[in-house]
């Protein structure tokens, strides 16, 4: 995430849901091109809501001047369907704040993990343990919707755009979860895990990502570091090397450099809190993907891109 707001331009996988919904998808225990090409994002997306059984589907809209969501919706499965008129709008996260959390101390939590100083992202890391659970949400472009899926127990939660975060008048809306019905989500083709691996952020890919296809993003990093996973398109031509040598210019808590580097728009899961899981629906294509994560580390302040937490994959 970080300043990336204003200077940013730009095995058998097959996994039943009704099974991975009571081990994947948990809050921590202490919250309880051509117009043919350009419509495919869109058409995948809506088939992959198609198998969803059952399942409460929540239309999120941001535009130019608002966010739209419903006030109340019962517990259970719940897939958040995003989507955003506006190229300015449309990073749609979701938190459930600990009892008698405002808003307002919620916002300025998570403004100090997502900006570019170390010491207030440790500070705010620390914070975020009694502040909230950060329940994930969906990078998106307009004309590209996208959805993401979670188990809600009832209570108070937070929907908001973090590209307005920082804004006088921020864009959020509180959900209130009654009840609880039943549900289920789509099969998922693949599992992304962000982990420690040798004490260094990498990203663990199980099966086979596929366009337009339900994948898991499982944040199992230690206690206290959130986790995102953006999936960028990489240009023909463009190899690791290069990606690297961008990401060295980097500062060390997450300044972006002058240089904007060689990718573009790209959708994702937003920052979960470890030990969180979501079901994203990304409107991805067939090709060559680098998945990056924008955040910094809890315990250092320093940039997790640049330790590593990146994972270039082929999607299908």
């Amino acid at each position: 995430m970080k300043t990336r707001f204003t200077s940013f331009r730009r095995a058998r996988i097959g996994i039943s849901l009704g099974a991975l919904l009571t081990t994947a998808l948990t809050v921590p225990a202490a919250a309880q091109a051509s117009p043919a090409a350009a419509k495919a994002p869109r058409a995948a997306v809506a088939a992959a809501a198609e198998e969803s059984a059952g399942v409460r589907t929540v239309e999120v809209s941001s535009t130019a001047t608002t966010l739209d969501a419903p006030s109340t919706i019962p517990g259970g499965t719940v897939r958040f369907r995003t989507t955003t008129t506006d190229t300015a709008s449309g990073w749609i996260g979701l938190a459930r704040p600990r009892p008698g959390v405002t808003w307002e101390q919620f916002r300025t939590t998570l403004m100090k993990i997502i900006n570019a100083n170390g010491p207030d992202i440790i500070e705010g890391s620390e914070e975020m343990l009694s502040t909230a659970d950060l329940l994930g949400g969906t990078v998106i472009y307009p004309d590209q919707p996208a959805a993401f899926t979670q188990r809600l127990s009832p209570g108070r939660y937070f929907l908001f755009d973090y590209k307005h975060i920082r804004d006088a008048q921020p864009r959020y809306r509180t959900l209130d979860v009654t009840g609880w019905a039943p549900g289920s989500a789509p099969a998922a083709h693949a599992v992304v895990t962000a982990k420690l691996v040798d004490g260094a952020p990498r990203y663990e890919v199980t099966g086979t990502v596929k366009a337009g296809r339900p994948l898991v993003f499982r944040n199992s990093m230690p206690v206290g570091q959130p986790a995102e996973a953006i999936f960028f398109p990489v240009p023909d031509g463009v190899t690791e090397e290069e990606l690297v040598a961008w990401f060295d210019k980097f500062g060390d808590s997450g300044q972006f450099p002058e240089d904007p580097g060689p990718l573009g728009e790209g959708p994702g899961g937003l920052p979960m809190s470890a030990g969180v899981s979501s079901v994203l629906q990304l409107p991805l294509q067939p090709g060559r993907y680098v998945i990056i994560d924008w955040l910094s580390d809890a315990q250092d302040g320093r940039m997790l891109l640049k330790k590593g937490h990146y994972e270039i994959i082929q999607v299908g």
